[in-house]
């Protein structure tokens, strides 16, 4: 056996490795449970971000019998961008269009790059870097969730369909003609139509910002490049606008906003306001509730005993004697007391004492 001195029972020194081994033993459940929970959490976790794709595939489609929408929208956003100055996607695409190698590039930078990205970044900060996994996650959510409540009620054609609404515009599904292309023959049209916002650049702006916050090398600046290539991408693809990316840029950024400590006090502060009301409601239930009262206890009628200081009652508190009964009690004290006294017969000097201080008393 192993004393807390240092030394084993029969005086020997405890050796390293004798302690090593049974600290080993000891802990074994608690790693086990440990190991355990953290397997339970990753799971739980991608389960969660699992059913968030789920949702965001399934709203994709929502856009099914919206095609006339989305394409009149196409031609709306084509023009709000002229009427900012923004740089033509055609003139873009048009200097990439000298070199196939470079298209046939980037279209499988948009189809092979995207979700790899995306979960090779969450799976990295959900095991490796676990502390920043809640700031990381609450992005990506609200982002997303914004996204597809956006695709839902604005369907949006993509810039590839534009030649065929807008005179003059000259864009290349390059998807289609140097491939590959992220629409095969059994995708619905409702796929298509969910250009506004481009999560592509919104995604890729995200895992910049996780990795930029989270290292701390010179070397992570670099994932600004992830953002930027990706924008070129998706504009000389012809698979979103200009303003497909600042939205979807815009939405990360209104959710990285969210992760700031006073936010997320502002909010829970909000979260309690808007319960404490809620709260109060039984207690008013029940200060109406029949055999309760709100009223306190009923106050000692007047002429009603009250605990003395001794905790009797009053009537059996003693109370200082007035002048006439003093002197009544001196004058019985005298006739019941036996002779005896001095030869003169006076009293002794101790009652004469107390008999002239009752006669003071009777007195006054």
């Amino acid at each position: 056996m192993v004393s807390t001195t240092g030394q084993t029972l029969m005086g020997g020194p405890v050796r390293p490795a004798a302690l090593a081994r049974g600290s080993g033993r000891g802990d074994r459940p608690g790693r086990a449970a440990a190991a355990l929970r953290n397997s339970v959490f990753i799971v739980g976790q991608v389960v969660l971000l699992g059913s968030l794709y789920w949702l965001y595939g399934l709203g994709r489609h929502f856009a099914d019998g919206r095609e006339l929408v989305a394409l009149h929208h196409a031609k709306r956003v084509w023009h709000v961008e002229r009427l900012f100055d923004l740089p033509n996607e055609s003139s873009i695409q048009s200097l990439a269009l000298h070199s196939s190698h470079l298209l046939e590039f980037a279209n499988r930078f948009y189809v092979g790059v995207h979700f790899p990205a995306a979960i090779i970044f969450l799976l990295w900060v959900l095991i490796f870097q676990r502390p920043s996994w809640r700031r990381v996650r609450t992005v990506i959510m609200a982002s997303t969730g914004a996204a597809l409540l956006i695709h839902i009620a604005y369907p949006l054609a993509p810039p590839r369909f534009l030649p065929r609404l807008v005179p003059g515009v000259n864009l290349v599904d390059t998807g289609a003609v140097f491939g590959p292309t992220p629409y095969g023959p059994h995708d619905t049209v409702a796929n298509q139509y969910a250009a506004m916002p481009s999560l592509h650049i919104g995604w890729s702006i995200l895992e910049a910002w996780g990795v930029i916050t989270i290292l701390r090398a010179r070397a992570r600046w670099l994932a600004v490049l992830h953002p930027i290539i990706t924008t070129i991408v998706v504009v000389i693809t012809a698979n979103h606008y200009w303003l497909d990316g600042i939205i979807g840029g815009g939405l990360v950024v209104a959710a990285v906003q969210l992760t700031r400590p006073e936010v997320q006090a502002r909010l829970r502060l909000w979260a309690i306001a808007v319960r404490l009301p809620v709260r109060a409601l039984p207690a008013a239930a029940m200060a109406g509730a029949p055999g309760t009262s709100a009223v306190g206890p009923s106050p000692v009628a007047i002429g009603q005993d009250r605990p003395g200081a001794a905790g009797r009652p009053a009537s059996k508190v003693p109370r200082a004697r007035t002048g006439s009964s003093a002197a009544a009690d001196a004058t019985a004290a005298r006739a019941a007391a036996p002779p005896g006294g001095n030869a003169s017969g006076a009293a002794p000097p101790q009652r004469a004492a107390a008999e002239d201080d009752a006669g003071e008393v009777a007195g006054t």
